[in-house]
C-alpha cells in the first residue's frame, strides 16, 4: 500500500486497443473511469489510441499509435511453404511487382496511342509495330507470371490472417504444450507491439496505479508495474475485466489464455461488468477475492432525456425525420454477432419504421454489408448510418428515437451481463427490444420496459417491435421508478471502484 503522499495519488487509465474502433472518444468506460477518479481527488492520466478529441476536463490525455510491426509480420510475410511455392515472400515485393505491371502496360498502351496518330513512313511504321507487338506479347508472358505469383502471395495472407486450418491447430496445440503460458508470445506476438508502444510511456509517467482495461492492457500494466517496483517506486494494478469474446481462431483463442493466465494472479485488484462473471473470473485465475462489479452505466441527470427529444443534435434530427415517423436505434459496433441483419431484414415487413445504426467507424466493411443487403430488400432508404457522439451526449442524443434494439446472438459473453448500451437507452428513456439471452431479457421481463424476442428470429423480432410500437407508453412508464435509474447509474456503479482506490492507495490528502 502507499501511504504517507504528499500530493494526490497519481492514477493512469490505461485503454489499449482492445476497446475497438472510436479510440479514446468512443470508450465511454474509460472516460467514466477517469472522471470518476478525477472527481474524487486523484490526479488523472488517460493514455490510449486517437482519436481523443473529447477530453475530461483536468485530465492529462496521451495518445498512441500502436504499429502493428512484430504483429503484422506473419502476414506480411506469409511462407507460403509447398502449398504456394511460388508466391511473393513479402508484402514489399508484391507491391512492387504489381506497381511495376501496372506501370509496363500503362507504358505500352501509351505506345499504341502513339503509332496510330503518330505519321511515319510505312517502312519505319511496319518496324515499329512489329516491335510493339513483341513488347505486347513479353508484357502478356510477364502479366500472367505476376498475376499468378500474385494469387498465391494473397492466397497465404488469407491463411495466416485466419489461421483456422487443421495444421495450424496442430501447431497452436504443440506451441502450448510446450511454451504454456509463454506461448502468448509466440501465438499473438502483436501483444508486444502494444509493450513496445505503450510501455515507454508509462515508465516515464510512473503512477501510483495503473487501471488497465481489457485483457490486453493487463500485460502491460503489470510488467510497468515490475519495471518500476525495481526501481523502488510502487504501482499498484487494476484489472478492469470484460467478457471474453470469442476468437476468430484456436490461436487466438490460445494466445488470450495464456497471456490472461499469467497476467490475473499478479493484479492488486480486479473488477468487472457482471455478478457472474465476477465468480467465474474467481474460479478461473483462484483470486483471493470476487472481483468487485462496476458496470458501466451513465451517470444519473436530474433532467429527463425526453425533454430535449426535438433537440437539434438528436438522432431524429440527423437522420431528417419528421416526429410521427418510427425509428429504432442500435448503438456499438455491428459485428455479426450483434444481430444487424435482424434489424435490416426486419424493415420490409415493419412499413414506414426507420433504422439508425451508431457506429464506431461508418466506413467499416460490415456496413457495406449491411448495406447491400438493405438495397437488396428494397429498405436502403430507411437505414441510416452515424458516427458515435460524445459519451456525456449519449442518451440526449438517443432520447428523440422511439425503441432501443440488441438483436444480439446466443454467445456466452452475450448471457452473463448487461450491455452498455442497454444502460444507455434506459437513460434515454427508450423501450427495448432484446433477444432471449439471459441477463437482458430477465432485466428486461422484470422491470417491463421492453420485449423479448428469440434470437436470430426475424417474424418475432418484428412482432416485438411492433408490440412496442402499439403502446409505447406503457414501456416508457417503467423509468418513472427513479430508483431504477439510480441503481443504473455511474454514481452508483463507480463507489466500489472508488473504495477500491482507496483501499490500495490509502486516503486522499
Amino acid at each position: 500500500m502507499t501511504e504517507g503522499l504528499r500530493a494526490p495519488a497519481h492514477v493512469l487509465i490505461l485503454a489499449g486497443s482492445e476497446s475497438g474502433g472510436g479510440g479514446l472518444d468512443g470508450n465511454s468506460r474509460a472516460l467514466r473511469v477517469a472522471n470518476a477518479a478525477r472527481t474524487a481527488g486523484y490526479r488523472v492520466t488517460l493514455l490510449g489510441p486517437a482519436p481523443a478529441t473529447v477530453t475530461p476536463e483536468g485530465v492529462d490525455v496521451r495518445q498512441v499509435t500502436v504499429r502493428e510491426t512484430l504483429g503484422g509480420q506473419r502476414v506480411r510475410r506469409p511462407r507460403p511453404g509447398l502449398r504456394w511455392p511460388l508466391a511473393y515472400r513479402s508484402a514489399a515485393a508484391y507491391d512492387h511487382r504489381t506497381a511495376l505491371l501496372a506501370a509496363e502496360r500503362a507504358l505500352i498502351t501509351t505506345r499504341t496511342a502513339e503509332l496510330d496518330i503518330v505519321h511515319r513512313p510505312l517502312p519505319l511504321l511496319a518496324v515499329a509495330r512489329t516491335g510493339h507487338t513483341l513488347a505486347w506479347l513479353r508484357h502478356g508472358l510477364r502479366a500472367g507470371w505476376t498475376r499468378l505469383r500474385a494469387a498465391q502471395y494473397l492466397a497465404a495472407v488469407r491463411r495466416r490472417e485466419n489461421p483456422v486450418a487443421p495444421l495450424d491447430n496442430v501447431v497452436t496445440e504443440a506451441t502450448r504444450l510446450l511454451l504454456g503460458r509463454r506461448a502468448w508470445r509466440r501465438l499473438d506476438p502483436g501483444l508486444l507491439d502494444e509493450e513496445v508502444a505503450y510501455g515507454p510511456v508509462l515508465d516515464a509517467v510512473r503512477p501510483h496505479l495503473i487501471h488497465a482495461l481489457g485483457h490486453r492492457a493487463l500485460g502491460v500494466a503489470t510488467r510497468a508495474a515490475l519495471r518500476a517496483e525495481g526501481a523502488g517506486h510502487r504501482i499498484e494494478v487494476v484489472w478492469d475485466a470484460p467478457p471474453r469474446t470469442p476468437a476468430a481462431s484456436r490461436r487466438a483463442a490460445v494466445a488470450g489464455e495464456a497471456h490472461e493466465r499469467t497476467f490475473a494472479p499478479a493484479a492488486d485488484g480486479v473488477i468487472t461488468v457482471g455478478e457472474g462473471l465476477a465468480r467465474e473470473l474467481r474460479v478461473r485465475h483462484r483470486l483471493s477475492a470476487t472481483p468487485a462489479v462496476v458496470r458501466n452505466a451513465p451517470p444519473l441527470v436530474t433532467a429527463s432525456p425526453a425533454s430535449s427529444a426535438a433537440h437539434p443534435a438528436g438522432i431524429r434530427a440527423r437522420c431528417h425525420l419528421a416526429p410521427d415517423i418510427p425509428l429504432l436505434v442500435h448503438t456499438g459496433p455491428v459485428t455479426p454477432d450483434r444481430g444487424p441483419v435482424t434489424v435490416v431484414e426486419a424493415l420490409p415487413k415493419l412499413y414506414d419504421l426507420h433504422a439508425a445504426f451508431v457506429v464506431p467507424d461508418p466506413a467499416h466493411p460490415h456496413l457495406r454489408e449491411l448495406r447491400e443487403r438493405a438495397a437488396q430488400l428494397g429498405v436502403h432508404g430507411r437505414l441510416h448510418v452515424l458516427p458515435y457522439v460524445p459519451v456525456d451526449e449519449i442518451p440526449r442524443f438517443l432520447a428523440s428515437a422511439d425503441i432501443g434494439v440488441l438483436p444480439v446472438h446466443q454467445l456466452p459473453h452475450h448471457q452473463t451481463v448487461l450491455a452498455t448500451r442497454y444502460f444507455e437507452y434506459a437513460h434515454a428513456r427508450l423501450p427495448v427490444v432484446v433477444s432471449d439471452v439471459r441477463a437482458m431479457a430477465a432485466a428486461t421481463l422484470e422491470l417491463g420496459n421492453g420485449e423479448v424476442f428469440r434470437a436470430r428470429d426475424t417474424a418475432d423480432f418484428v412482432r416485438a417491435v411492433g408490440a412496442v410500437l402499439t403502446n409505447p407508453r406503457r414501456y416508457r412508464k417503467a423509468y418513472d421508478r427513479t430508483d431504477t435509474l439510480r441503481q443504473w447509474s455511474w454514481q452508483t456503479e463507480s463507489t466500489p471502484l472508488l473504495d477500491l482506490y482507496t483501499r490500495l492507495l490509502g486516503p486522499r490528502p
